[in-house]
């Protein structure tokens, strides 16, 4: 695989030639022999005294010491996102939503060997302008001041790139803070190998605007991808340039109950280059062409207007 260098302007999407180039790097990542060999070892709490305490060690787990926002990619050590230091309102790449929340650049956090399918909400108020559910009282910074959600749906999909580059890459583990998870079996992350899945997490309950942190360590760089849904109804919406609320979460609705649910830290492994051996031709053209139809739809769909 051949590394890429990224352009100094981040634009809130990413051309479909750069997806491509992340989608060849997954098809040959996806030829990895995944077996029920590979061990994971899961850190799992629930409240800010223990969502705290299993965060950090999580972070050991991993070993080497935190690699920051730079410096390329790394033999050791993990990355960590907080957000905080994205500008809210907007500037530069970032999409205007309202003077507390932001469309985040998918490609903002490239130099921590991330890179998100589609643009997602960033806000300094924890939401509360953009809905009913919002504010500090449900979903209070783990580390202040900012929080990350989806929009136009409750999925949010991390891919992983040798740090400042846009090669695809693979990590041992992942984890994240959630906020507000009050329904069980709803909040989750699942891990990636490509198209293939390494397994479904659900994050604990806590009680409400407490944190909650879920995470997975493997026994090598296996997880390529992950998505984490985030409770089981949408935040809010935005088209056009229009701000269009979601519905109040609804606890006691029996079975039609929602639980509108956010994140803050996440923290992840270096991810790591990955020497698999190349499919067959045929094979290597299925799956890249797959993985790059795959990239166009999400640039099509819930994709929101600068």
């Amino acid at each position: 695989m051949r590394a890429q260098t990224i352009s100094p302007h981040r634009s809130h999407s990413i051309p479909l030639q750069r997806f491509f180039e992340i989608a060849v790097a997954s098809a040959a990542l996806a030829a990895l022999t995944i077996t029920s060999a590979s061990a994971q070892t899961v850190f799992s709490g629930a409240g800010t005294t223990e969502a705290t305490a299993q965060f950090s060690a999580f972070q050991t787990a991993i070993g080497g010491v935190d690699n920051g926002g730079g410096g390329g990619p790394r033999a050791t050590g993990s990355r960590r996102i907080n957000w905080d230091g994205v500008p809210v309102p907007a500037t530069g790449p970032d999409t205007p939503i309202n003077s507390t929340t932001i469309g985040m650049a998918v490609d903002r956090f490239l130099g921590r060997g991330a890179l998100y399918s589609e643009v997602y909400g960033l806000a300094s108020d924890g939401f509360a302008s953009v809905s009913p559910s919002g504010g500090a009282a449900s979903f209070p910074a783990f580390t202040p001041t900012k929080t990350f959600a989806a929009f136009n749906g409750n999925e949010i999909e991390q891919n992983f790139t040798l740090a400042g580059t846009l090669t695809g890459a693979a990590t041992r583990g992942f984890g994240a803070i959630f906020l507000d998870v009050e329904l069980a079996n709803t909040s989750r992350i699942e891990y990636f190998n490509g198209a293939t899945s390494l397994g479904s997490f659900f994050v604990p309950v806590g009680g409400n605007g407490q944190a909650s942190f879920l995470g997975v360590l493997f026994d090598s760089p296996l997880v390529t991808n992950v998505t984490l849904t985030l409770g089981n109804d949408n935040l809010f919406n935005f088209n056009n340039g229009v701000v269009t609320p979601g519905a109040a979460e609804n606890l006691a609705g029996g079975a039609s109950a929602t639980d509108l649910v956010v994140t803050d830290d996440f923290v992840y492994a270096e991810p790591q280059a990955v020497n698999a051996a190349a499919p067959e031709p045929g094979t290597f053209a299925l799956i890249g062409f797959g993985l790059l139809s795959a990239a166009g739809t999400r640039l099509r769909q819930r994709r929101c207007a600068a």
